[in-house]
């Protein structure tokens, strides 16, 4: 396996880290200029011509009688090494690097520990498939169950003693709309086209599956915990979806006890001020609204500086969304961070957090991620 300063030269030579979301600029490879028309389960699959591609599962999980309560974040990255794939007759011969991040928040405990895994495409190693939602790189996978209708989560790490073990649902139609409580397919934006700047091209075919319900295990330190809960599932293809100003976002994905979810995407600028920002509301029957700067109040109450990074994050932030009473989300541990040297190389912010009322009334949880704080994630 390659060092980890190769690992970190073969990324910047090839500009692929999916959490760089500009991508290479390269013509040949396609671009989201427009809605698409979508086919599941096909298109939880890989997309190939573009040159990034995300599979993000977030989550908050409890044991019984509420007594632990975790964190979870598992992603797959898929980042294209040529826009057109050729058959070539080595077994060694690639056509996408693959790289992912898991990480478990010991809410009760305080602790969060996170790994990382990299690997060049090779079948059975690290692959995804272009049909439906079966993504693997190496002892970490998302596999379709024997059925077809939920997929299974796995991942673990020795050196971090933790793994987990889950099984959500996998809706295969949008919703149109669902029962209040069931699993929804939502699109982030008109036909799943989700613009990050004015610019075209700068967006993302985008959708989510939220309110997951999750079943399965996580063990810490050999100790073995049967949880139950909630996921939320983001996926995004594209190309280039940031202005070479813009230097990182900040990302809100929350299940309202109301039955609303909320989906917010700030990106900042060089000044570190808001440049683009938009959002979904969908409503208790699952019917989304797509939101506009005019419809959001979104800004920092509380930092968090890291002792690793010196990185300094906001851990709470003032929400107003029209159509929702005012509320506030707080990170529920203060170190969420992750380093990951041999694999994207982006130091970034992922956390589980609370959203409270001001009345301090519990008004759901979620889960928040910022990025290009500690650098700009353009380059």
């Amino acid at each position: 396996m390659p060092t980890p300063l190769s690992r970190r030269t073969l990324l910047a030579t090839l500009a692929a880290s999916p959490l760089l979301a500009r991508a290479a600029q390269a013509p040949e490879y396609r671009r989201a200029v427009g809605p698409r028309d979508w086919a599941f389960p096909r298109d939880h699959g890989r997309h190939d011509g573009f040159k990034t591609e995300w599979w993000y599962l977030t989550g908050h999980l409890r044991t019984d009688e509420a007594k632990r309560h975790f964190g979870y974040q598992l992603t797959f990255f898929r980042s294209a090494l040529t826009p057109t794939p050729q058959p070539r007759p080595s077994p060694w011969a690639a056509t996408h690097l693959f790289l992912a991040h898991a990480a478990i928040s010991d809410v009760t405990n305080q602790t969060f520990r996170h790994a990382e895994r990299l690997a060049r495409e090779r079948q059975g190693y690290a692959h995804a498939s272009a049909e439906t939602m079966d993504v693997r790189l190496k002892d970490w996978s998302t596999t379709p169950t024997a059925d077809g209708q939920s997929i299974r989560l796995r991942a673990a790490d020795t050196d971090k003693h933790f793994s987990l073990d889950l099984t959500t649902p996998l809706p295969l139609t949008p919703s149109s709309p669902p029962p209040p409580t069931s699993p929804r397919l939502i699109f982030q934006g008109p036909g799943g086209l989700n613009p990050k700047s004015a610019a075209p091209g700068n967006a993302s075919y985008y959708y989510s599956l939220t309110r997951l319900p999750t079943t399965g295990a996580i063990t810490l330190d050999a100790t073995k915990h049967n949880v139950t809960g909630l996921s939320w599932m983001d996926r995004e293809f594209s190309t280039s979806s940031l202005a070479p100003h813009q230097v990182g976002w900040d990302w809100i994905a929350l299940h309202l006890r109301s039955g609303h979810d909320l989906m917010l995407y700030r990106i900042r600028n060089q000044a570190n001020q808001t440049d683009y920002l938009s959002g979904t509301l969908v409503s208790p029957a699952g019917v989304p609204t797509y939101l506009t700067t005019a419809d959001i109040a979104l800004a920092p109450t509380a930092t968090w500086t890291s002792p690793a990074t010196k990185a300094t994050y906001p851990s709470a932030w003032s929400i107003a969304v029209r159509g929702l009473p005012k509320f506030t989300i707080r990170t529920l541990i203060p170190d969420q961070e992750l380093q990951t040297p041999n694999s994207t190389d982006v130091t970034y912010y992922e956390g589980a957090v609370s959203a409270k009322g001001d009345d301090g009334a519990d008004l759901g949880e979620g889960y928040l991620e910022m990025t290009g704080y500690t650098k700009p994630i353009t380059r």
